[in-house]
């Protein structure tokens, strides 16, 4: 793959120097023959390009000397004085085209992809069954957080002491480690600088032992600033504060060692020059990403939709439409606030970045650009858009999408299953008497049951289905080319494995049970008729008695009154 890829930018630099050659020709029979406005206007944007460009592909003296003569011309454009239009020219007609493919140093870097090995965690690792180990003293937290990992496809083995975690090590290395930051047995009162140090030390002294480098995940039950400047200076894979932060442990142990369940990045790049946009994607592309390259921007607001991007990469100066002015289009629009802007210009464009900067953009990169710089960056900038995205659109108890999200999500999804001609399916689920549940065990209690039914739900199902909560104990669940049928056998597995887990509060000891309505999605429903269906087959369920599974078309025609008798007790 990556030989492929570097023939490919090989072949793109290739004909980039053929073009490059031609333009630069072209270029000097323009400022020969005709010498109006016009004329100059374009040849200062022809130079901006070539000025942005032909560094990144190995061209670097040709880049250098025509930014030199784009700020000639431009202040030949803003003085109006003949001889400095005739000092361009002449300037033209001496500039040197491309003799040959010698790579230049950024060249080289771009076509044998050095800096894109530098980010090769980007791509997925092996599929199978990662081993995971636990290192915490409190059998309670341990308790729980085995059992939020239960789910998930690793094998768990939590250790009590130091020894015994060590000894395991040395028969199986593992995948993950999870230390605590404090141990019981360390000192507090002399070098508590020592105490903090020691789940950091017990991981370094593991994979030094080991000879290689295990993610490193450290717990605490405090979120102390020193603690987590130690786990950043100990460059830990994560810090989380136990209990409270249980899930996200959860969340970044799958997202480091099971990133081939994620969704590629997706990078939309505009950009009026199609030879630079080619090479971008090459390069984008073989380190892992999803790219669309648009050379028009009027498309952009259109294709967006089909695409959904994590991050918007322009040109500042395009002939159609400036990129700052694309940008403010695309911030128009509420449903793209979250997509993060990165502008790409040529270097010296001083006031061009301060302006851009201020106008809705996130970040600015110079071109030319070498290929680490540029993954990098593009890396850094989709990553941190993609968490802000799954921030705003999740449930802060749950980790579920919220109520306006899933709704959302349903919309796309139905139009996407009508297009294909395959089946979708709508679930309303609701935990049965959960009124009773926080009347009789307090409200903590019944936010650990939403919290574990959550848990079960996102851990059982596919990643292409969706999962939301509706509100309060109620969940939409959208499954993608699944029928009723096989949508009812999946989610009574789930009420059976739910109605199994045992609760604690207050040294009580209680279970709980939802109901569920399946509706498939047909011509004549719309996402609220889909959901008004599969509801009322969750009512139904609730009437017959709970704790099953109704999917009936019949019961779209009954009487709302009788269907909301007794409904939510």
């Amino acid at each position: 793959m990556r030989q492929k890829s570097n023939q490919r930018l090989l072949q793109l630099r290739q004909e980039y120097g053929v073009w490059l050659k031609e333009e630069i020709a072209s270029l000097r029979e323009s400022a020969h023959c005709d010498r109006s406005s016009n004329a100059w206007a374009d040849i200062r944007l022809r130079l901006h390009r070539l000025a942005g460009a032909a560094g990144t592909f190995g061209f670097g003296e040709v880049g250098t000397a025509c930014r030199t003569l784009e700020r000639q011309l431009e202040e030949a454009l803003v003085s109006r004085d003949a001889s400095s239009f005739e000092a361009v020219a002449t300037s033209l007609q001496a500039l040197s085209s491309p003799a040959g493919i010698e790579l230049s140093p950024t060249g080289a870097e771009a076509v044998q992809g050095r800096g894109i090995a530098a980010v090769s965690h980007l791509k997925p690792h092996k599929l199978g069954h990662h081993v995971v180990y636990i290192l915490e003293e409190d059998k309670a937290l341990s308790q729980q957080l085995c059992h939020a990992l239960s789910g998930l496809d690793y094998r768990i083995q939590k250790f009590a002491a130091q020894e015994s975690l060590e000894q395991a090590c040395e028969q199986q290395c593992p995948d993950a480690l999870v230390l605590p930051l404090h141990l019981a047995g360390a000192s507090t009162t002399d070098k508590p600088a020592d105490n903090m140090a020691d789940g950091v030390a017990i991981g370094e002294a593991i994979q030094q032992r080991m000879g290689t480098s295990i993610p490193l995940f450290l717990t605490d039950v405090s979120s102390d600033f020193e603690l987590q400047l130690r786990a950043v200076r100990a460059e830990v894979e994560g810090f989380f504060t136990l209990p409270r932060d249980k899930m996200r442990l959860v969340e970044s142990l799958d997202n480091r060692l099971r990133p081939d369940r994620l969704a590629s990045l997706r990078i939309m790049m505009v950009d009026d020059d199609e030879a630079l946009l080619d090479h971008y994607q090459s390069v984008l592309e073989n380190a892992g990403f999803s790219v669309m390259t648009l050379a028009r921007p009027k498309e952009v607001l259109s294709a967006m939709e089909r695409f959904v991007p994590d991050i918007l990469v322009l040109d500042v100066r395009m002939p159609q439409c400036k990129g700052p002015e694309l940008a403010q289009m695309v911030r128009y629009h509420p449903r793209w606030l979250q997509v993060s802007i990165v502008y790409l210009s040529a270097g010296g464009d001083v006031d061009a970045q301060l302006s851009a900067m201020t106008k809705a953009g996130d970040d600015f990169l110079v071109k030319p650009i070498a290929a680490n710089v540029l993954v990098a960056s593009i890396a850094a900038c989709a990553r941190r858009a993609r968490a802000l995205a799954g921030a705003l659109a999740r449930d802060g108890l749950t980790g579920l999408l919220k109520h306006a999200d899933i709704k959302e999500r349903l919309a796309s999804s139905l139009a996407q299953a009508r297009r294909r001609r395959l089946p979708l399916c709508g679930v309303m689920l609701d935990i049965d008497f959960f009124k009773r549940v926080n009347d009789t065990h307090g409200h903590l209690a019944g936010d650990e049951v939403i919290r574990v039914l959550a848990d079960l739900l996102r851990h059982r199902l596919r990643e292409t289905d969706l999962i939301g909560r509706y509100g309060g104990e109620e969940f939409l669940i959208v499954l993608h080319d699944t029928t009723s049928a096989q949508t009812v056998k999946i989610i009574d597995g789930l009420r059976e494995d739910f109605s199994k887990l045992g609760f604690d509060a207050n040294g009580t000891s209680f279970s709980c049970t939802f109901s569920a309505g399946v509706m498939e999605a047909d011509s004549v429903h719309d996402t609220d008729g889909l959901i008004k269906a599969a509801d009322r087959c969750l009512y139904q369920a609730k009437n017959e008695g709970r704790n099953r599974v109704v999917t009936d078309l019949a019961c779209w025609d009954q009487g709302e009154t009788a269907m909301n008798q007794n409904a939510h007790a």
